[in-house]
């Protein structure tokens, strides 16, 4: 007869609350209300499982083993940092309550809207190419204000290779765009793959930090080259000929530097350059014409073969920086 009477003992679940509002609050704040379960049956209540139909509640509950006319705390906390207006969200109790094994509790909020910067990025990923050592890249990255309040960028960190261009703090205006501008050096750089990152942040609450990438590669700097054709200019004394004989040189300047020929000897009076000056610009070709005097040229050496030599003295720029 006493096992018929346990057999017959049965929990029941209860609870203070069976809906709350939470009314209205500012976004991030979290406010917090305690329920209280209790067992209305005559057999022992075993809570299995508390638990929300969304992450931003969250949920502790004191006790999961209740006997009759025992209760327990459960808490429910609404976190609002990243939610806006009117929600309602589900509690679910799973018990060995016979008639309600999933009890169900619909807490409703408010949140205020809160104004707050939103950042967008355009070129997030930067590529510099293949570089030779020593080149410079200017890199920009566009950022746009896409929220209602003011958007501050009051910190970058970059690195030896890289320059930031901008003073900060950087004020963006709702709905307005600006620059983050960047000075590639590769001058220090290794020889090889580039993969750099510059960290910018700011006061968007949803991104506070980014970082910039920036890939590439580096190669060696190949010598700057001037080139000089023909190799040798020959004259012919013949008795046809002019009186004065006009060859020119071809100079090709191979660099990226400007250099100048600031004078145009010779090792014989009898041969002249048309002009002691020439500025020779990065990659282009000047002609140098160069003439030979033919009457003091025969006068002086008569019908023989003689070799002499022009003499060209360069300027090439060199920088000296900090």
């Amino acid at each position: 007869m006493q096992y018929q009477n346990n057999f017959h003992r049965l929990p029941a679940i209860g609870i203070s609350e069976e809906e709350w509002d939470f009314g209205r609050v500012k976004q991030g704040e979290n406010p917090v209300h305690t329920f209280m379960v209790s067992n209305q049956g005559t057999g022992e209540l075993n809570i299995n499982r508390v638990r929300a139909s969304c992450g931003c509640v969250q949920t502790t509950i004191s006790d999961t083993l209740l006997s009759p006319g025992e209760s327990a705390e459960l808490k429910a906390l609404f976190s609002t940092s990243d939610y806006e207006g009117k929600l309602e969200k589900i509690i679910y109790i799973n018990s060995n309550d016979p008639d309600i094994p999933e009890k169900r509790i619909k807490v409703k909020i408010e949140i205020e809207h809160r104004f707050k910067p939103k950042i967008h990025v355009t070129g997030i990923e930067q590529s510099v190419g293949v570089l030779s050592q020593g080149d410079v890249v200017n890199l920009n990255v566009i950022v746009e204000n896409q929220g209602d309040a003011e958007l501050i960028i009051d910190k970058i960190d970059t690195y030896q290779h890289i320059i930031l261009n901008n003073s900060l703090p950087m004020k963006i205006l709702p709905k307005e765009k600006s620059e983050i501008k960047l000075t590639y050096h590769s001058t220090e750089h290794l020889l090889g793959e580039v993969r750099e990152a510059v960290m910018v942040y700011c006061n968007d609450p949803l991104t506070p930090s980014f970082s910039i990438r920036i890939s590439g590669y580096i190669k060696e700097k190949e010598p700057d080259k001037i080139s000089i054709t023909p190799a040798k200019v020959v004259y012919h004394l013949g008795p046809d000929s002019e009186n004065d004989l006009l060859q020119k040189l071809v100079i090709r300047n191979f660099g990226i530097e400007g250099a100048k020929i600031i004078s145009v000897e010779s090792s014989a009076d009898y041969i002249i350059s048309l002009g002691n000056e020439y500025q020779l610009e990065p990659e282009k070709t000047l002609n140098l014409p160069i003439a030979l005097q033919k009457n003091i040229a025969v006068n002086e050496i008569g019908r023989e073969d003689k070799e002499e030599y022009l003499f060209l003295t360069f300027a090439i720029p060199i920088k000296i920086n900090e």
